[in-house]
């Protein structure tokens, strides 16, 4: 049937109105993919404490939030530069060791330790940078290799770090007056540390940065023709994803108030690392809630059932269902649906 003028005006009409309406669902996706992560993050930080506040998952919580400041850092390395790295831990370690002998061996303000952990990661990842030449999982058994190495160093140099009994006695975190002292300040403060590594993580993702190394990821030989220095943007990132570790570090020393080689066994570094592999590389929100699950699940472990036990069975799980983690899985579901409700329309 040939439409008449009069058909016209409905035609445009209904036109327009699907134009606003695809327009519309546009915005609305977009304000959720900038906005309901990091509200959920905030949501968590204000209602976890009503109701986990005195439990015996409460510490773990904490543990959490202070293993998430790293955990940022661990996703943007695997999921912008293809970085698989298990040893992760080693710069958690450069943070807490600093901060544990600035304050109770050399007299110096928990801010100074901080900065020290810090200053010593940033040094310690670009002398390491030299192994990023390496790719995939050649590389994560590099950075595995130094985690070794390093119980051997804290162990070894006990005049300084105490060896297997440890550092204790460190003070509470404080800056100009304000100190974070109890399990509910290190809740929030930890949280809201996430949050603000959350945002600058996925600002940089954003980025040129961040694109570039997303098309070094896909293809460093393509990438290296647009002019793009991949050897040099994977060291930036290096040294970008060792700072939240390191003062991830810090904080734990400072929660815990002892240390020992063992916080910082390659145990750790795998648990800085699976949560991003079951999560979803591409994803740091997924990441974070992994890490949360597993620290937490710890409370509810047996002798048969062991967290170590658990975490093998989820990373098998999730290899099987999706290459991309629970974020993939979630993507591709979601995906399913759009393409069902356009064929419904």
């Amino acid at each position: 049937m040939t439409p008449t003028h009069s058909d016209a005006p409905a035609a445009r009409t209904s036109g327009a109105s699907s134009t606003e309406t695809v327009t519309g669902t546009a915005h609305v996706e977009r304000l959720l993919a900038w906005g309901w992560q990091p509200a959920a993050i905030v949501v968590w930080i204000f209602v976890a404490t009503p109701l986990f506040g005195g439990s015996n998952v409460y510490p773990l919580l904490v543990l959490a939030g202070i293993y998430g400041i790293a955990v940022v850092g661990v996703s943007l390395l695997a999921g912008l530069g293809g970085q698989m790295t298990l040893g992760h831990a080693v710069f958690m370690a450069m943070g807490a060791y600093a901060s544990a002998l600035a304050t109770t061996r050399w007299g110096l303000s928990p801010l100074v330790g901080v900065a020290l952990g810090i200053a010593a990661a940033l040094t310690l990842a670009l002398v390491t940078s030299p192994i990023l030449r390496l790719r995939g999982w050649y590389l994560a058994m590099a950075t595995a290799a130094f985690s070794f190495l390093l119980q051997q160093v804290l162990v070894n140099l006990s005049d300084l770090t105490g060896g297997n009994n440890g550092i204790f006695g460190i003070p509470p975190l404080s800056a100009g007056g304000f100190e974070v002292t109890g399990e509910k300040s290190y809740f929030i403060f930890s949280w809201a540390t996430v949050l603000v590594l959350f945002l600058l993580g996925r600002n940089i993702a954003r980025s040129r940065f961040g694109r570039s190394l997303t098309a070094i990821h896909k293809d460093t030989d393509a990438a290296a023709t647009v002019g793009i220095n991949p050897a040099r943007a994977k060291a930036v990132l290096w040294l970008v994803a060792a700072v939240p570790a390191a003062f991830a570090g810090s904080v734990f020393a400072h929660y815990s108030a002892f240390i020992a080689p063992t916080d910082f066994a390659f145990a750790t570094s795998l648990l800085l690392f699976l949560p991003v592999l079951v999560g979803g590389e591409r994803s740091i929100f997924a990441g974070l809630v992994m890490v949360t699950v597993f620290v937490a699940t710890s409370a509810y472990v047996t002798q048969t059932l062991t967290a170590e036990l658990l975490e093998a069975i989820a990373v098998i799980v999730i290899c099987l269902l999706s290459p991309h983690g629970l974020a993939g899985l979630a993507s591709s579901a979601l995906g399913r649906l759009r393409a069902i409700g356009r064929r419904d329309a």
